[in-house]
């Protein structure tokens, strides 16, 4: 139970990371980079402000306090003005402590004003070696630092510290260097980065092509790292027996249309010689039956045969398509929005298009057909009025040969290849065919192409 209570939580944290984390592999990929480099910078700036910052500056506010304390000595063994007059300047001068004394005592201890780890640093040591009153202020400007030590003769000696004494050096060229030291790296990051996913870009916009059944250039790498240039390979590999395959399925069909059409024409042929009777009226039709459905299992399997894609509007194909179907005083109507311009196979496309208007047609009387460009893709819907699919065979109409009505009768319908083709045909340009209700009561088609 407490396996299962840990990995609910690690799943919902992947689930919230995939959520907000950046969607394309160049931005991850540097996150992987850029994130430990910062955390390393960030650590190492640490440990150096803190441990070696540290240590140094109480190093250095230990030894000042030694300095005080031999001033302090020095004024009690030597108390003459001529002596004093020396010690004043000597400090001066070897220590970098610029020394005054007067008459009275030194102001109440008070904490410093702001953090300060010098001030800090030196109240410490202060307090741990001197064993006298004393005043810190670390707010009196010009980079320095006031002491006021009470001595034993009723004297309080001043002492301005420069930060020079107790620091190690100015933080500015460290914080210089590091931020450098980062951006060098950073844009070392991405340099690499780009170029190692470049390959992978080009070989995403190759698959996409092809996809999209468009020509796709041969292309190498020369750089990029083993996994691509396998990717590569296996790439060019699929697409030369894809090809192959579609040469053969071509060739193939030729010799098969050749060899199924000619016994067909001798038995029309024989059947035309023959007198009328109803058998011979059976048998020519039976023969027309078979012959349709030859021609439909050749549109079916000829697939996109040798056709090229080209830019095509395929508002151009849509108004063909109407055309046609007016002529055969169907009701129709017809309408697009936005470019409809399109890479694609104009004819195969045109007998998708036809497949799906001629069999909304065939069960009901009136359809409408509206194209919309989106960003991604141009959607074709197809409207009808007619009695409609139950969506739990939405899917099944699509396998060849599959027909609502299980009945061969031309009448009632044709062999059950129109939408199998157009699915096809779609799925070849790297769309799709899909059935919905419609509001006008029958079946809603959505063909979707690509841009």
């Amino acid at each position: 139970m407490r396996w299962s209570a840990i990995s609910d939580v690690f799943e919902r944290i992947a689930q919230w990371s995939d959520k907000h984390s950046p969607q394309t592999l160049f931005a991850r990929a540097l996150i992987i980079i850029v994130v430990p480099m910062l955390l390393l910078q960030a650590l190492s700036a640490w440990w150096f402000y803190s441990q070696r910052g540290d240590n140094v500056t109480n190093r250095l506010a230990i030894l000042l306090v030694r300095d005080l304390r031999l001033l302090i000595s020095l004024r009690s063994d030597f108390p003459d003005d001529e002596h004093r007059n020396w010690i004043l300047r000597r400090s001066a001068q070897d220590l970098l402590l610029f020394v005054s004394f007067r008459k009275g005592i030194v102001r109440p201890f008070k904490e410093p004003e702001y953090f300060d780890i010098v001030a800090r640093e030196v109240q410490g040591a202060l307090n741990a070696d001197l064993k006298r009153p004393f005043f810190l202020d670390n707010n009196i400007g010009g980079g320095q630092l006031l002491i006021e030590i009470q001595l034993s003769d009723g004297d309080v000696m001043e002492v301005l510290v420069p930060h020079v004494r107790l620091t190690f050096g100015s933080s500015f060229a460290y914080v210089v260097a590091q931020l450098g030291l980062a951006l060098v790296l950073f844009g070392l990051a991405i340099w690499f980065m780009r170029r190692e996913l470049v390959p992978i870009e080009h070989l995403g916009v190759a698959a996409d092509a092809l996809g999209k059944g468009r020509d796709v250039p041969d292309f190498a790498f020369s750089g990029g790292t083993r996994e691509v240039r396998n990717a590569a390979t296996a790439f060019h590999t699929m697409r030369i027996r894809l090809r192959r395959s579609i040469q053969q399925r071509t060739e193939m069909l030729a010799g098969v249309s050749h060899d199924l059409r000619t016994p067909l024409t001798r038995m029309k042929l024989s059947l035309a010689l023959l007198p009328d009777s109803p058998e011979t009226k059976e048998l020519a039709d039976d023969v027309a039956d078979m012959q349709r459905m030859i021609e439909g299992y050749l549109a079916f399997a000829r697939g996109e045969g040798d056709e090229e894609p080209v830019m095509t509007d395929l508002s151009e194909i849509l108004e063909d398509v109407a055309a046609g179907v007016r002529r055969d005083n169907a009701g129709l109507d017809l309408g697009w929005k936005g470019d409809m311009a399109v890479e694609l196979r104009p004819i195969a496309m045109k007998r998708c298009l036809t497949n799906i208007v001629s069999n909304a047609l065939r069960y009901a009387n009136h359809v409408k057909v509206e194209a919309v460009r989106g960003r991604t893709s141009i959607e074709v819907t197809v409207d009808d009025n007619g009695p409609g699919i139950p969506p739990e065979r939405y899917e099944d109409v699509f396998r060849p040969f599959y027909r609502l009505d299980e009945s061969r009768n031309a009448d009632t319908g044709g062999v059950g290849l129109g939408l199998s083709i157009a699915r096809d045909v779609a799925r070849s340009h790297g769309g799709d065919v899909t059935l919905a209700a419609s509001p006008f009561g029958g079946l809603r088609v959505i063909v979707r192409i690509p841009l």
